[in-house]
């Protein structure tokens, strides 16, 4: 086979994987299902409770801080999803394969929370971020796997899902501390 058709044959496959993937989802959580409505709604109340209770203050500092978390998760929760060490049986939409909620919103609002809390607080964040992180490897986790919206293959387990969620929320705070360093940086050499 060419590199050509090699080629060829992987769009033709992924066409037909996001046929499948499409006809699956409208089969189980599509917006008729209690699946979809759960979903929706878990994302709605967190940006809501996150739009009524953020330090408007640090509005910058806080939102960049999900959003790298965001980010984060969502890259590490990508490449896991390709390699099934993840999958996801029921998603929000199925253009996108990841954890659509609890990776995208869910967590990186709730950190959003801890962070601001532990600034104004003066509390401290890595030992709020071990303890919650818990919760969420520990709680959620099996939460979602209950419910269907998350499968763990080869091995993955709670474990190391708990690893990640630590590794991704203190890059994100380094990432965040850094940039903040720079704007202060930068606004003493003006």
């Amino acid at each position: 086979m060419s590199e050509e058709q090699l080629y060829n044959k992987i769009l033709e496959v992924k066409e037909q994987l996001h046929n499948l993937q499409r006809t699956y989802w409208e089969m189980t959580t599509s917006f008729d299902t209690w699946r979809f409505w759960f979903l929706l709604g878990s994302m709605i109340i967190a940006l809501i409770i996150l739009y009524f209770t953020v330090d408007r203050k640090r509005l910058f500092e806080l939102t960049f801080f999900g959003f790298t978390i965001h980010v984060l998760w969502a890259n590490t929760d990508q490449i896991l999803t390709s390699l099934n060490y993840f999958s996801y049986p029921h998603s929000f939409t199925y253009l996108m394969t990841t954890g659509f909620t609890s990776t995208t919103v869910v967590f990186p609002v709730v950190f959003i929370l801890v962070y601001q809390y532990c600034l104004k607080k003066g509390k401290n964040f890595f030992l709020y971020t071990i303890v919650l992180n818990l919760l969420f490897a520990f709680g959620m986790g099996p939460l979602y796997v209950y419910l269907g919206f998350l499968d763990m293959n080869k091995g993955m387990n709670y474990g190391f899902l708990y690893l990640i969620d630590v590794v991704v929320v203190f890059i994100a705070f380094a990432f965040t501390k850094f940039f903040k360093m720079m704007k202060q940086d930068w606004k003493a050499k003006q």
